[in-house]
């Protein structure tokens, strides 16, 4: 039996769906070695992998890892169509468990410096302003700019613009944000 994040699947269940993964494992292989010819098989890919998981009410670690796997490749982090990855995340955010979005959140801040495609950093931006716990994602983007590396940089000051068109005007959320406003414009790690 394969585990499901906390639902247990029989096997049969799983025999269609792990041939499909392996077949987009295999995909994926492929615009590794090519990564610049396979722009728009990544986009595919992205997409076939989110029609994957619209009947599951929860994201099965099967899954997940190859997400990881992919948002842990230096390659395809280069790669606009990089973004419909995350946009799928994002689209599919609440069928993650609480441990997946926690390791979404550290391959972010692990890999955020590999990501040089302007579309995939705004996108990391976004998610990680929009789905996460305000706190976590000011600590997060503060993290990523004291990083100094342009790409962490890059994801910090979208996901902070983000951040700023979503909250109030005044309180102490607004504070948060103008204090890593205030980092951000010093230029240096606080």
């Amino acid at each position: 039996m394969a585990q499901e994040s906390g639902t247990i699947l029989p096997r049969k269940a799983l025999i269609p769906f792990m041939e499909t993964l392996e077949d987009l494992r295999q995909r994926i292989l492929a615009c590794r070695k090519a990564y610049r010819q396979n722009r728009q098989a990544l986009a595919d890919i992205a997409l076939s992998l989110e029609c994957l998981s619209l009947s599951l009410s929860t994201i099965p670690d099967e899954v997940f890892l190859l997400y990881a796997e992919i948002l842990n490749d230096d390659g395809l982090g280069k790669i606009p169509h990089s973004s419909n990855f995350i946009q799928s995340l994002f689209n599919d955010f609440e069928k993650l468990s609480a441990l997946q979005q926690k390791r979404l959140l550290d391959i972010f801040v692990q890999q955020a410096y590999r990501y040089h495609s302007r579309v995939l950093q705004f996108s990391v931006g976004d998610i990680i302003a929009r789905k996460y716990p305000f706190s976590t994602a000011v600590h997060t983007f503060k993290t990523m700019w004291e990083t100094g590396k342009p790409p962490a940089k890059n994801i910090a000051h979208f996901g902070a613009n983000v951040l700023s068109l979503t909250l109030p005007r005044e309180g102490a959320e607004r504070d948060a944000l103008r204090e890593l406003g205030n980092v951000m414009k010093m230029g240096a790690p606080s």
